[in-house]
């Protein structure tokens, strides 16, 4: 449960740094970059894409039947120098895009198909058209690393062809096929003159959802995800992608944004998103700087999370205070300069009920990070974990069956329905300082766990000479991500590098998934454990007496939780001893036994029921006082010895007073008689 929604602390911060708050996709994000780059910026005020759409025809007619594009998502953006008017209709099934476009041309010139395309037809000039992909979610057409899926219409011949943007300065764009060799991209255009004698161009387009494109330039795409899209408009041009050129001509449109969603049931904790925060702290290393993991900040933001960037150079201020009203801590990086007081405030931040997510690189043994990261009873390791199978290497490929099964990670999900198959790693491995399991964790009970345990031989290259060597660590249980669960709400989540995310592995659909998964876990949107009954029948009770407890337990949607452990926890002033019983039945749902508070020395005790499971996180029911009474009516237990103590101290006594009155002194007796 959430225990720190103080609103407005994180904007405090932005101003502290000298961010600027920059509207994006109706959440916020502010950050300062060392190296700015384009920046996706728009606001569309509509972006949902629903998955059970009509497939239009695609003949270039947007009429061809009666509501052929009514349902769909419409975009009403511009082009050119002389901001001309473009209305972009999209719509999509649980296969396919479609997207139908109509502007208003003074200049349209139709591709000559006379021309083969093996000769001079790329530098015929006419009027083409490219339908941009951003794959890698860095706002910018394609990047040599990490191309952009692409669209290209009538560019180097008549209607659709699949395409990638590679983000060089001239001929960028490249054809591409899928696996088959078959095109997944279709499009026709028609054109109609208006009674000024203008062009009205009219074009419709469908491609694949997913293509399963072995080279892996093609976008992959399904419900909840999103992707940005933009369209170049090439009027009176070559079919040369040059930028230089189509910046002249302002060819391209806004960045537009599209999220595929479908009709499903919500879960029982749902909050207004909008109102999350989230603090991303970076530290560049050689895993991590802005650019490489600017796609973190845009996964957030197109789902209406407010993210606001830190930059270990610019020298932020951490303490509690900047935390407390923030839904998540991201910390990306080596991070050397962590100071004591940081360390102290990021701890009890988790302590608190907080969330952090760590995408670590890379330190040495007594580094800063690992003074952090040993409050939570883990270390990362000096150097980058290697295999010993040459043929892997450093670059390891995680499959499913080495991810620990967790809810977040099998269940249904907020951002993303997708199952996690395949992760793409490279970095350094994690060591465990504190016992696996249930124990003691920032002064409350805990559970520490890996969450992706690497079968195979692997080392970390001590002395970084890319080969095993007797220096070298050899790791008999290779840990590379690893989870915290605190009974006051805390989660943590540390992946010992960085790179898991960056914009070469991200683009990867697995790495995406299992990001998202993670991070609603983190920010508590899932996996909710609810109490249908919850029963102390006795609020006042003996001492010594039991109290009978009744409780019921479901998941998201009523679903039944297998295995969740459950126990309950006495509060008592300076107490002894208290026995409780509590057991589940078969169907997995109720719970009953009692209580038993025994030698208490206060007059009440506190009663409450906690639940367990990984990946759903300790759960708390509300705090129950039970009173105890006055011993009315008990049969009193003898103690043998205090009696005959007590007996004789009687006898003791009366033997005294006896004396004394026997044997007063005859002065004592007179002054006693005169009075």
């Amino acid at each position: 449960m959430r225990t720190h929604k103080v609103k407005g602390l994180i904007f405090l911060t932005a101003i502290i740094l000298g961010f600027v708050q920059t509207g994006f996709f109706g959440a916020s994000l502010s950050f300062t970059s060392p190296n700015t780059a384009s920046q996706l910026d728009q606001t569309p005020t509509e972006d949902l894409i629903f998955l059970n759409s009509t497939s239009p025809i695609i003949d270039g007619n947007l009429t061809s039947f009666e509501g052929e594009w009514e349902n769909a998502t419409v975009f009403n953006t511009e082009f050119g120098l002389g901001n001309k008017a473009l209305t972009i209709r999209v719509l999509a099934n649980e296969t396919h895009l479609f997207m139908g476009i109509d502007y208003v041309s003074s200049i349209f010139i139709p591709v000559n198909t006379t021309i083969p395309i093996d000769e001079d037809f790329n530098n015929e000039t006419h009027t083409w058209y490219a339908i941009v992909l951003d794959r890698n979610y860095d706002g910018v057409a394609g990047s040599a690393l990490t191309p952009d899926d692409a669209i290209v219409i009538n560019y180097r011949a008549e209607g659709a062809q699949d395409a990638y943007v590679n983000g060089t300065e001239i001929n960028s764009i490249v054809m591409d096929v899928d696996v088959t060799g078959i095109e997944n991209s279709y499009a026709n255009v028609n054109v109609t003159l208006s009674d000024f004698g203008d062009s009205i161009v009219t074009i419709e387009v469908v491609k694949e959802l997913e293509s399963n494109d072995e080279i892996g330039n093609d976008i992959d795409l399904h419900a909840s995800e999103s992707i940005f899209f933009a369209m170049i408009v090439a009027e009176n041009a070559t079919a040369i992608y040059n930028r230089t050129l189509l910046g002249e001509i302002d060819a391209f449109t806004p960045w537009k944004k599209i999220q595929f969603v479908t009709l499903h049931d919500y879960f029982s904790y749902v909050e207004d998103i909008s109102d999350l925060d989230v603090i991303i702290y970076i530290s560049d290393s050689e895993a991590s700087n802005y650019d490489n993991l600017s796609s973190i900040a845009v996964f957030l933001l197109n789902y209406g999370v407010n993210v606001t960037y830190m930059f270990e150079h610019l020298e932020p201020v951490i303490d509690y205070r900047s935390l407390s009203g923030v839904d998540l801590f991201i910390l990306v990086g080596s991070h050397p300069n962590l100071t004591a007081d940081e360390i102290e405030a990021i701890a009890l931040y988790v302590a608190s009920g907080g969330s952090v997510y760590i995408l670590a690189d890379h330190v040495s043994k007594n580094g800063n990070l690992n003074q952090l990261l040993s409050n939570f009873g883990m270390e990362v390791y000096s150097s980058y974990l290697y295999s010993t199978n040459i043929a892997v290497n450093s670059s390891i490929e995680i499959g499913v069956s080495e991810i620990e099964s967790l809810p977040y990670m099998t269940g249904t999900n907020i951002f993303t329905d997708q199952i996690v198959e395949e992760i793409l790693f490279t970095g350094t491995a994690i060591n465990f300082t504190s016992a696996l399991g249930e124990g003691k964790f920032l002064s409350q009970e805990g559970d520490l766990y890996p969450i992706i345990n690497l079968t195979g031989d692997y080392y970390i290259d001590t002395d970084d000479n890319g080969e095993f060597s007797a220096e070298d660590i050899i790791l008999n249980n290779t840990i590379v991500q690893a989870g915290l669960e605190l009974q006051r709400g805390g989660r943590l989540i540390v992946t010992s590098s960085a790179d898991l995310l960056n914009s070469s592995y991200i683009v990867e659909r697995d790495n995406k998934i299992f990001f998202l998964r993670q991070i609603q876990w983190l920010m508590k949107l899932q996996n909710a454990i609810n109490f249908d009954n919850y029963v102390i029948e006795e609020t006042s009770i003996i001492e010594g007496e039991s109290i009978s407890v009744s409780i019921s337990a479901l998941g998201d949607n009523e679903t039944i939780i297998t295995d969740l452990r459950a126990w309950v926890v006495v509060h008592e002033l300076k107490s002894d001893k208290n026995n409780v019983t509590l057991t589940m039945h078969e169907d997995n749902i109720n719970f009953n036994g009692t209580i038993t508070p025994e030698e208490v020395k206060a007059n009440f005790v506190d009663v409450s029921i906690r639940l367990h499971l990984r990946g759903y996180g300790y759960n708390e029911t509300e705090l129950i006082e039970v009173f105890l009474e006055a011993i009315v009516g008990k049969p009193i237990s003898i103690d043998v010895t205090a009696t005959i103590i007590f007996v004789v101290s009687i006898g003791l006594a009366a033997l005294g007073a006896f004396a004394v009155k026997k044997y007063k002194t005859p002065e004592v007796e007179e002054k006693e008689k005169e009075k």
